[in-house]
């Protein structure tokens, strides 16, 4: 009878209703909840992570405390969602409406209009929505916690850069010129993610390094050298002038032919937890043992590697955990070595070994930068005597540039920088 759909067709407009108020008071508790389960989750591998320097510096108690107060937060937020399922009110209009569809069928059968079993049929067919409006109280929890969890995964996954890979750009062999025509960079920041920052960190920087030449860049700390030799590879692009690889602008070369011949090696030295060959030949896919073994003797590593029970098989741990600091960058000098780059950029990579080693290693790397361009970032005498060229930041901009004698005889901030080594009688 087509008078028996009047409640429930009002159940359903109420149902709608109900739901889209129960979602909108649900969201934003539970985007909060996954939120902070998030930096309840960061914060404790941080603090597992750097589990010597807690202990070191006295801060388990500290740490202990800030995870106590960061589960007691979460706590609050369960406890807030749980306040706002209590009052599911599409329960209550089931309740209500399922009265109101038994009062109005009775009315209909004292009218004689219907009989007395289309009343018990009615009812038993309005009954089947209790278990859809009951069950929903649960699968809205649920979609609204995948739906906040669902957007942190996805703000990640599209995230925009400027950045373009250009596959279509130029590719093929590297002959290593590098060229900066007044360069300026500032970090990402302002409005957009893309636009560059205010405070700048290059100024007008303008120079040509010839194909096989070694230049080593110095200057105090944050004068802007890391962050020039990564305008090279592209990891930042430059916010106004152009960097040019062989005459092109970097941004005309195909990214991926750009970065599989310039290998950088810098002082924080990443490993994967996997094998020690597996962590040397990760520029290449399938690097024969051989060719894994010859990078490995030249960057001075075969031999402490031999050291280890299970040799270039050895297990390295998370981030290289088992090996000391010279033992990592001597790895990651290896990895370079194995992928032959015709650009290499050198960012303190011999801060974490012995002198003996670094001599070794110097030579090795003399050897392996002949007739490639090599960007050498170092503080180290020993290591910029031999550069063909030295390039002096200050403050961004570039002060001067010349061999080493000639910036001793004409540069004030030059000797500066080394006046330590000059009383020492070492220059």
């Amino acid at each position: 009878d087509l008078r028996l759909l009047l409640v429930p067709c009002l159940f359903i407009v109420f149902l709608i209703l109900t739901v889209w108020e129960y979602n909108r008071r649900l969201n934003p508790a539970t985007d909060a909840q996954r939120q902070k389960f998030g930096e309840l989750n960061a914060g404790l591998a941080d603090a597992l992570e750097g589990i010597e320097t807690v202990k070191a510096n006295l801060g388990e108690a500290r740490e202990i405390r800030r995870f106590v107060e960061g589960v007691g937060d979460l706590r609050d937020l369960y406890i807030r969602i749980a306040k706002i399922q209590a009052k599911y009110w599409p329960l209550l209009v089931f309740a209500v409406c399922w009265g109101l569809g038994f009062l109005h069928a009775l009315l209909l059968w004292r009218a004689g209009q219907i009989t007395l079993g289309q009343v018990v049929g009615y009812m038993l067919l309005y009954n089947g929505l209790r278990f859809a409006t009951f069950i929903s109280l649960w699968s809205f929890n649920l979609f609204q916690m995948g739906l906040s969890s669902a957007g942190r995964v996805l703000e990640t996954i599209n995230a925009k850069s400027d950045l373009d890979e250009n596959p279509a750009g130029r590719s093929g062999r590297v002959e290593g010129r590098v060229e900066f025509r007044e360069v300026s960079f500032s970090f990402p920041g302002g409005a957009e993610e893309t636009a560059c920052g205010d405070v700048q960190v290059l100024r007008d920087v303008s120079f040509v390094v010839e194909p096989g030449q070694t230049v080593a860049i110095v200057g105090r700390t944050g004068s802007g050298k890391t962050s020039l030799v990564r305008l090279v590879n592209r990891i930042f692009d430059a916010c106004s002038g152009t960097v040019l690889v062989d005459g092109v602008d970097v941004r005309d070369w195909s990214l991926e032919s750009l970065r599989s011949q310039v290998s950088s090696i810098e002082q924080d030295v990443f490993l994967f937890s996997r094998s020690i060959a597996e962590n040397i030949g990760f520029g290449i896919e399938g690097a024969a043992r051989a060719e894994i073994e010859k990078a490995a003797k030249a960057a001075q590593a075969h031999d402490f590697i031999m050291g280890f029970d299970k040799g270039y098989e050895t297990e390295v741990g998370e981030r290289g955990v088992t090996l000391s600091g010279g033992q990592k960058q001597r790895i990651a000098i290896a990895r370079a070595f194995l992928v032959d780059p015709r650009i290499l950029i050198l960012d303190d990579s011999t801060s974490a070994i012995d002198s003996r080693t670094e001599d070794e290693i110097q030579k090795a790397m003399r050897l392996a930068s002949a007739g490639r361009t090599t960007f050498l970032i170092t503080h180290r005498l020993s290591q910029i005597r031999w550069a063909d060229r030295i390039l002096l930041l200050e403050g961004g901009v570039l002060a001067d540039s010349g061999t080493h004698q000639e910036l001793l005889a004409r540069c004030e901030d030059y000797r500066r920088l080394f006046a330590p080594a000059l009383r020492a009688g070492q220059v």
